[in-house]
């Protein structure tokens, strides 16, 4: 059943590219709007045998694309002989690009990095788009070399098809000016952080600026309150065990969302901006707070801004609990069924997970990625930022609903998120309505039980 449910999944994504080919183009689904389509280091041209090709998001700037150059250059050292074509494209399954390449009769990749979440790759690997990779988990003690939590998402199943790349931590990014300028600080619980909120408002400062007319962008930031109002323990019931999305402590989190926005907590503009225009707004000083990930970092750094912003996690609501991260797995790994070189794959994924690319990677003070390796621990980052982050999940991670859950509770979640900071539905409904998608997707076999 579980099966059948990913092949019509999969349909659909195709079916809406045709639509989706006659609009305008939308930004990517849980990730931000990037720059420098098909601008990768084509180091050489693609289908020699000495050539390993990669395909990898767009990327954000022109200080994300140099940090790949390094990379490629330190690969290339260790593994003298093999060439890289490093080529950039929408490595999302929501948009239908990535299924289409892997369905089309091109010859694809050796090697995608791709947005992460179960929900999306097992639409790949139900219709044996890609390989599974359990000989090579033992082959090469892959297991051993993530960090547990990073494990523990990806090998639930029967396969695993997948070797993750980085780990997201989505908190509160905040301008330090402006808080030192109010006399605000860093809150360390719920009445400090409430505070902080109404003494920004009462300043005449957007206190939060949300770009909710990106499903994902508003999908963070609830994802935050879920971690600190309802606990990890909760959050994890609702997607692996047999919570609802309307049960009271997620109406809870939704009525106060919908009271932030009643309050003036987050900016009422926000319904109608971009996730592009809330962090311009934010970058721009006209706003206090944003839910990010570490993907900002190299927005800071390309602008000059890494000493004046910081991140914090929302600080739990749940006696006795700190609230951590939300997150998971990024970006991940993933070898097509048909990748004619899956020898330099392997090569390049045991490359990804070894303490020489986390030494590459962290020494960089613009990296903005928290490595899903183990060998990355012990390796303290130079930038700030993400040092703040790294070290806020040494203990793990919470989730980022999005990337847990079905196709049919995924749009309704960004759906009804929307229309209730547009102050268009009630908390309850929207809930309600959340959880008829989870049902749906019940229904059609999606679990991650």
């Amino acid at each position: 059943m579980k099966g059948n449910k990913h092949r019509i999944a999969l349909l659909l994504v195709l079916l809406m590219l045709f639509t989706v080919a006659c609009q305008a183009p939308t930004s990517s689904t849980d990730n931000q709007t990037k720059t420098g389509s098909n601008q990768g280091n084509n180091e050489t041209a693609s289908g020699d045998g000495e050539t390993l090709d990669l395909l990898i998001p767009n990327f954000y700037n022109d200080v994300e694309k140099q940090q790949w150059t390094n990379v490629v250059a330190k690969f290339k050292e260790i593994n003298p002989g093999i060439e890289v074509n490093l080529t950039n494209g929408d490595v999302q399954v929501e948009s239908g690009k990535l299924p289409t390449l892997l369905q089309s009769g091109i010859e694809p990749p050796d090697v995608i990095l791709m947005n992460a979440g179960p929900g999306r790759v097992s639409i790949l690997s139900d219709v044996n788009l890609i390989q599974p990779l359990n000989n090579l988990y033992q082959k090469n003690n892959w297991k051993d070399a993530l960090r547990p939590f990073a494990y523990d998402l990806i090998s639930k199943g029967e396969n695993i098809y997948e070797v993750p790349h980085m780990l997201d931590a989505i908190g509160m990014f905040y301008n330090k000016d402006i808080f030192e300028q109010h006399g605000v600080e860093v809150p360390t619980n719920k009445g400090e952080f409430l505070k902080a909120l109404q003494t920004l408002k009462d300043k005449g400062v957007a206190p939060i600026t949300v770009g909710a007319r990106n499903g994902y962008a508003i999908g963070w930031i609830f994802g935050v309150m879920m971690e600190s109002v309802m606990g990890t323990e909760k959050v994890e019931e609702l997607l692996y065990g047999d919570g609802k999305w309307n049960d009271p402590e997620v109406v809870e989190v939704a009525e106060m969302m919908s009271e932030w926005v009643e309050k003036g907590y987050i900016t009422k503009e926000s319904v109608t901006q971009t996730q592009a225009d809330s962090k311009f707004r934010f970058l721009s000083k006209q706003a206090a707070i944003e839910a990010e990930g570490t993907y900002l970092i190299t927005d800071l750094a390309d602008q000059k801004l890494e000493n004046s912003v910081n991140m914090f996690m929302m600080p739990s609501f749940v006696d006795g609990e700190v609230a951590q991260p939300v997150g998971g797995v990024g970006l991940t790994w993933v070898v097509p069924t048909k990748a004619k070189n899956a020898d330099y794959a392997e090569k390049w994924m045991d490359f990804i997970l070894s303490e020489d690319y986390s030494n590459i990677v962290l020494n960089l003070p613009d990296y903005n990625f928290i490595p899903a390796s183990k060998a990355s621990i012990n390796i303290e980052p130079v930038g700030e930022v993400l040092k703040t982050a790294m070290k806020s999940i040494e203990e793990g991670s919470g989730y980022n609903p999005s990337v847990f859950i079905g196709v049919e509770a995924k749009e309704a979640y960004y759906q009804n998120l929307q229309g209730l900071v547009g102050g268009l539905i009630t908390p309850q409904e929207a809930m309600d309505n959340i959880e008829k998608g989870a049902e749906k997707d019940r229904a059609n076999g999606f679990s991650l039980k």
